[in-house]
């Protein structure tokens, strides 16, 4: 049986900076995990890392910026958590042409998430240097 090492948060923090900061943009977070993990078995090869993990070390980041690319979905149903930092997320209004006060969608403080009533589900997760004027290989 092969051993495996989970790497320190900081350690991958560090690493996912250094890729992003050569790339500049990266399309998914699957993608994200690779370069991060090929980087990480040059270390050691006994390192493992999941696409999840590295998304949610990304979030600590401040100057990174995730983009979500959703999917509709014909079924609405109560969005309480954000489906990117899984954060409390906060609706958003709008007025309708009687002038009342409508609900239209919703957003999340943390990362930035927004969504209307019907595409709120995730599909894929684009990351952006903020700091960064690199555009995607």
């Amino acid at each position: 049986m092969v051993s495996k090492k989970i790497p320190r948060s900081d350690f991958v923090i560090s690493i996912i900076k250094e890729v992003l900061k050569k790339r500049g943009v990266v399309q998914s977070q699957e993608d994200l995990c690779f370069h991060v993990l090929d980087i990480l078995k040059k270390i050691d090869k006994k390192y493992v890392l999941s696409p999840r993990r590295v998304k949610e070390l990304v979030i600590k980041i401040p100057n990174v910026k995730i983009k979500a690319k959703t999917k509709k979905i014909p079924k609405m149903t109560k969005l309480e958590k954000c489906p990117v930092c899984y954060k409390k997320v906060n609706k958003i209004y709008g007025k309708n042409l009687l002038n009342k006060k409508i609900h239209i969608g919703y957003i999340c403080k943390r990362c930035g998430y927004t969504t209307d009533l019907e595409s709120f589900t995730p599909m894929k997760y684009l990351f952006v240097l903020k700091s960064s004027n690199k555009k995607s290989n």
